[in-house]
């Protein structure tokens, strides 16, 4: 067993949007991001996305209004629902998933 550290992987991350998988349990992934623009919109159909926010604030944009999320806050999309991360500045969170994706490149932008 090997611990890790969130924070130091959070700041080791050099590319936007991208997932980097820290560890696995009962079937669900936690991975680390930071972002700043906005994804693509997207959905999953085949499970639901958790996002906590260590650092700064995120949008959490759904066609039916917006929630925003700052430093300690979380929040699930529930599956099927179609929604675009968004950030002003960079924001630093946890993503806790299925370890299966019906969107293997999410809504990252290209």
């Amino acid at each position: 067993m090997q611990k890790s550290s969130i924070i130091s992987e959070l700041d080791a991350l050099t590319e936007f949007w991208s997932q980097k998988i820290l560890t696995e349990a009962n079937g669900s992934l936690f991975k680390v991001a930071k972002g700043i623009g906005s994804t693509h919109w997207h959905k999953h159909d085949d499970q639901d996305e958790l996002f906590i926010i260590f650092d700064g604030e995120m949008k959490i944009e759904f066609r039916t209004g917006d929630v925003t999320l700052g430093k300690g806050e979380m929040l699930t999309v529930p599956k099927g629902i179609e929604h675009r991360p968004s950030a002003e500045k960079e924001v630093r969170f946890l993503v806790v998933g299925l370890n299966i994706t019906s969107t293997k490149e999410g809504g990252k932008p290209n």
